[in-house]
């Protein structure tokens, strides 16, 4: 079944930064991932959430799902028809634990020019307003880009790198984009958005896939992406190594090392 996004879709995508909710996977392949998760996490005594960076290339059920047709298909409404996975990112909130997302631009750490350059969020578990889901600032991927500063010592930021917008936010412009299991949001990679903490029962599972065009480019950082879909031209990317099996030492070693380097 065609997924690409109407007019209208991609209108407000150009227009909001965003398109929210759109059909992604069926609620049971969902539901197969997120148990999925589950059992790494016994297997290996690691948290889901320690699969970020390039987590497709660790665990063969997101390396399946990062292909999937319908979500190609909308984010090609996007970015086009050459497309790249250049990243992954797995949050996921315990129930009510204080961790939360900042409020942020992915452009600000990513440097990735021009900004062909597209998140599908994906619920593996409904996303909620009691559960944190995602919110955004419309149309701030119009603006000029915020400064970001260090989130303080004792912050329960979520993100890696501790950023946050370093002035204040009108939240009465946010934008909760609520989803069922197995649906998706798009947003662009300048819009501002994060994410409240859990204050529900139940865990919260979202996949963040990062998309781009081959013609996509970091002058000062080695980076490198996997194909799927289309051509890899004209190629800023080296080609990701391709797993076949969990947890390969080989190419873990390779996503870690390169990470840092793209970082």
């Amino acid at each position: 079944m065609d997924n690409r996004l109407s007019t209208a879709q991609i209108e407000h995508y150009r227009r909001h930064g965003y398109v929210s909710p759109l059909p992604a996977l069926r609620p049971a392949k969902a539901e197969a991932l997120r148990l999925r998760l589950e059992a790494f996490e016994a297997e290996t005594g690691q948290k889901a959430g320690s699969l970020r960076k390039k987590g497709h290339l660790k665990l063969m059920a997101i390396y399946n799902l990062v292909s999937h047709p319908a979500i190609l298909d909308a984010v090609e409404s996007v970015i086009g028809p050459n497309i790249l996975c250049w990243a992954t990112s797995l949050f996921v909130k315990d129930p009510y634990d204080p961790g939360f997302v900042a409020w942020h631009q992915d452009s600000h750490y990513w440097e990735l020019e021009p900004d062909d350059v597209v998140s599908a969020w994906i619920a593996l578990a409904p996303s909620t307003l009691e559960n944190g889901a995602m919110r955004v600032i419309p149309s701030t991927h119009l603006t000029s880009p915020f400064d970001h500063r260090a989130s303080a010592a004792d912050s329960a930021n979520m993100l890696s790198g501790r950023e946050e917008i370093a002035v204040d936010i009108d939240e009465s412009q946010a934008v909760d984009l609520v989803l069922r299991q197995g649906e998706m949001s798009l947003h662009h990679v300048k819009i501002v958005h994060g994410s409240p903490p859990n204050r529900s029962a139940a865990r919260r599972y979202g996949l963040a896939i990062r998309y781009v065009a081959p013609h996509v480019r970091n002058e000062d950082k080695w980076t490198s992406a996997l194909l799927v879909r289309g051509r890899n031209e004209p190629s800023n990317f080296m080609p990701d190594p391709v797993p076949t099996r969990d947890m390969d030492p080989d190419i873990v070693a390779f996503v870690d090392r390169t990470w840092k380097r793209q970082r």
